[in-house]
């Protein structure tokens, strides 16, 4: 009988081989499957874990970023179908108080330090920074600790917006506030960097300092600023913040009701030796004045162009703009109007110490007919002129500042303005002649368009008397300041020297009872009896204006010496004009 063991034992060996071998791989399917549950259940919200297992028992390790997420990872695995125990060996990352996370962009790249919560964050990060600048080298030196705020992803993904309009930059976040430097790429990268930093909600955190440097203008360094209906917009260049307010502040409190609108960007560039401040303050003050208008400062010249709300503005403004402008500017063009509706305004005022002349007039030719008249008129009086050149003035307004002129120059102590189409005129007239010639000029002198107001109240006084030899000094004190004009080859004296005459016959009335030679002189041109005649009828018309001014007559005597006495020789127009005179003296 042959040994059974010899059969059945190898059977039986194989049978426990094999049935071991399907238990084992029963029991690897079943940890594959619960470990793939367990990392599936947890790969939400804890990436950090790592599962280890052993039959239906689980072993977590890895670093948690906080206790809490320690507790509901435990608290998934747990509950994950199958698992029979659940053990925690993971460890909790090191705490960083501050927690901190930086950017740096270089030529060379960008890199990235401090601390992350986890791996999501990290990618997050780098994400977010290829996504906005793909391609560029990066450099992850980021580390993983606990104690992250809240938000930090999203406020390093705002921060890392600015980077795409910087050349160099900086980010720098300690717990939830953030500060940013930058070298802008341009002007406009730095305005849109500037939004994107401003439009960071509170709740991603707080962004404590921006430091953006501007970068050089392309081509002008210029600054505008226009004025409307709808208030100031002022476009251009600043070089830092400070000015920018400092003239965004000064627009403002010219801007009225709508005020003042930014559109200026940051550069560098200001040329050398201008005070763009106290440029923008030259340019703005000449604006103020305006009801429109635009000036421009383009490296260092200021344009200026717009309408003048009034005469004193108009004034003013050319004011502003004469001689050397501050801030280092130099002017180029200035076409400045008066707004429409706005009156005209033009005076002259006669004082003791001279002419003052203000307001305005329409053109340099008429400015420089009117101080030739002014000279004719009034001789070599002081002037102090204040005139203002502007277009604008009314139909017949030369004319009306001529007879206005003429009728200042009959009073003492006068002054005449034309407002719009209003010609005023008060003052004292040395005689009444002088005062009934002040009327009529106002009432019937005047253009079409204009009226006139007259104040001129006869001067009834002479004054203080005067001894013979003063009175002789006054008559050359006059003679010598002014000149009697006559009509060429004429005894008819010209209008011009009518309040010359005035003064001359006012101040014959202060001399008493004392008779007076009034002696006529002629240049050689023509014949000798000519000359002679012409004399002594010019000598004729002064006596008979004096006697029309109240002198009396028995104290005048004419006398006529033609060209017999001349001052200088007749060769010349100047020597010609000397020698034609009146000549007054006062007889013992």
């Amino acid at each position: 009988m042959r040994n059974v063991k010899l059969w059945i034992w190898p059977g039986l060996a194989a049978v426990v081989c094999l049935s071991a071998l399907a238990i084992w791989f029963k029991a690897g399917a079943i940890e594959t499957d619960l470990r793939s549950r367990t990392l599936s259940a947890l790969r939400m919200d804890h990436a950090w874990v790592k599962v280890l297992i052993k039959g239906r028992d689980l072993t977590l390790t890895g670093l948690a970023p906080d206790e809490e997420s320690q507790s509901q990872a435990l608290s998934i695995a747990r509950n994950v179908y199958g698992v029979r125990a659940v053990k925690d060996a993971s460890v909790l990352l090191p705490e960083e108080k501050p927690y901190r996370l930086s950017a740096e962009k270089t030529a060379n790249g960008i890199t990235l330090s401090g601390f992350v919560p986890n791996e999501a964050a990290r990618g997050s990060i780098i994400s977010t920074l290829t996504g906005l600048l793909p391609g560029i080298a990066l450099s992850d030196q980021m580390n993983l600790a606990r104690g992250a705020p809240t938000g930090l992803v999203t406020l390093t993904g705002h921060g890392l917006s600015a980077f795409t309009r910087f050349s160099t930059g900086s980010l720098a976040i300690t717990d939830r506030t953030m500060q940013i430097r930058g070298q802008a790429l341009n002007p406009d990268d730095h305005e849109a960097a500037l939004a994107v930093l401003s439009a960071i909600p509170p709740s991603a955190g707080i962004v404590s300092l921006v430091e953006i440097t501007p970068a050089a203008v392309t081509g002008d360094y210029s600054l505008s600023a226009t004025k409307g209906a709808g208030g100031i917009v002022v476009n251009g260049y600043a070089p830092n913040a400070e000015l920018r307010e400092a003239i965004m502040a000064r627009a403002g409190s010219i801007g009225g009701n709508p005020g003042a609108v930014d559109q200026m960007r940051y550069a560098a560039g200001v040329p050398d030796g201008v005070d763009w401040l106290a440029a923008a303050e030259t340019g703005l003050s000449a604006l103020e004045k305006m009801t429109e208008g635009t000036v421009t400062i383009t490296d260092r010249t200021l344009d200026v162009s717009g309408e003048a709300s009034d005469a004193a503005s108009f004034r003013g403004i050319q004011d502003g703009l004469s001689g050397q402008l501050p801030g280092g500017l130099v002017l180029g063009t200035a076409d400045i109007g008066m707004a429409q509706g706005s009156s005209y305004d033009w005076s002259a005022r006669l004082t003791g110490q001279g002419l003052e002349l203000a307001g305005l007039v329409p053109s340099e030719a008429f400015h420089s007919t009117l101080l030739q008249v002014v000279r004719l008129k009034f001789g070599s009086i002081e002037v102090a002129d204040a005139l203002g050149i502007a277009p604008g003035a009314p139909e017949g307004f030369e004319d009306a500042a001529l007879t206005a002129l003429q009728a200042l120059s009959r009073l003492d102590e006068a002054e005449v303005a034309i407002n719009g189409g209003v010609v005023s005129i008060q003052g004292t007239a040395l005689n009444e002649a002088g005062s009934a010639e002040v009327a009529r000029l106002m009432a019937q002198g005047l253009p079409q368009g204009f009226s006139g107001q007259a104040t001129a109240s006869p001067g009834n006084d002479a004054g203080p008397q005067l001894a013979a030899a003063s009175c002789q000094d006054e008559l050359n004190r006059l003679t010598g300041l002014n000149t009697i004009l006559f009509q060429t080859g004429e005894a008819a004296i010209q209008d011009h020297s009518y309040g010359f005459l005035d003064r001359i016959a006012h101040v014959a009335q202060q001399c008493g009872q004392v008779r007076m030679e009034i002696s006529g002189h002629t240049d050689s041109d023509g014949s000798e009896t000519d000359n002679q005649a012409l004399s002594e009828r010019r000598a004729r018309a002064v006596v008979d204006f004096m006697t029309a001014a109240g002198v009396a007559p028995d104290r005048l005597i004419a006398v006529g010496h033609g060209e017999s006495q001349p001052l200088t020789n007749n060769e010349t127009d100047e020597g010609k004009a000397a020698n034609r005179r009146i000549e007054f003296r006062v007889l013992n």
